[in-house]
This record gives C-alpha cells, structure tokens and sequence, in this order.
C-alpha cells in the first residue's frame, strides 16, 4: 500500500500528461504492451488480454485502439454489455473510425436491440463510404448487416 502512494503522490492529474507517461513509460513500452495484448486476443487468451488491454486504457487513456482492442475482447467473451461501454471509450477519442461503430453494432444485433443497430450501423456504413479508402475492408459487411437489423427491426413487435 506504501508504495501505491508513493507512486500516486508524484503524479500530476492536472498537467494534462497521461499517468503512463509521467511514470516514464515509453512510447515502446506502450507499443509492446499493445502487441502483448493483441497477441494474447489472437490466441484467445482472452483473460490475459484483458488484463493487459485495461492497463494500458488506464495508464494510457487518450489511445482509442487501446479501448478498441479491450472491447473486442469483451465482445469475443459474449460480453457485449460491457464491450458496448468500453467501445463507447473508443468512440469519443476516435468519433470517425467506422470499424468502432461497426463492432458497436454487431454487439447490439447480437443482444437483440435492432433499431439501435440499425442505427449505428447506417452510420458505420456512412462512415465506410466517406472513407472508402481507409474503411473498404468491413464496408461490405456493415452494409450487409445494417440491412439485416433494419428488417429485423420492421419485423419486432412494438
């Protein structure tokens, strides 16, 4: 516990720097720590994952792929819930990253919630054909499941 203080007692939460970078992580630590994580979701390691993601959105907050990453390790746990909240971490760092909102929106059809997937997945289409060069890779599949939760959508009882 002394210890936990003394590393809180030399941080600066209103400088503005990031906790990691005030305790002297480096850019590389990040960046091996970030690869740890993937390849331990790549493995399906997924605990480890997320222990290690979480770190990283804590001591690194503003990096919206950390919480990208995290969310899809939730999501690959059926903790879509959860996943939805973390990518929402995401979102508000990184509004115009189609892949976001996309995966936002496979977790809400997944749940069941098809007017919201609808929803955010016309914008994750949207988002694909503004930027056709950068989103081309899941363009296909947001447009094709945008469809999918429309229907469903017209189709639930009210």
């Amino acid at each position: 516990m002394r210890y936990f203080q003394d590393v809180l007692s030399k941080l600066d939460l209103s400088s503005g720097r990031e906790i990691g970078t005030q305790l002297g992580f480096s850019p590389k630590y990040f960046e091996a720590m970030y690869a740890i994580g993937v390849k331990y979701y790549d493995n399906n390691r997924l605990e480890d994952a997320i222990k290690i993601l979480y770190q990283l959105t804590v001591i690194q907050p503003s990096a919206s792929r950390n919480y990208k990453a995290l969310g899809a390790c939730l999501q690959a746990k059926e903790d879509y819930a959860t996943a939805i909240t973390v990518y929402g971490s995401a979102v508000a760092l990184a509004a115009m990253d189609a892949e976001i909102h996309f995966y936002v929106g496979q977790c809400q059809f997944l749940m069941g919630d098809f007017l919201q997937a609808s929803v955010t997945l016309k914008l994750a289409s949207r988002l694909c054909e503004k930027y056709p060069e950068k989103w081309a890779h899941i363009a296909h599949h947001a447009k094709d499941l945008y469809t999918r939760a429309s229907q469903r959508a017209t189709k639930a009882p009210t």
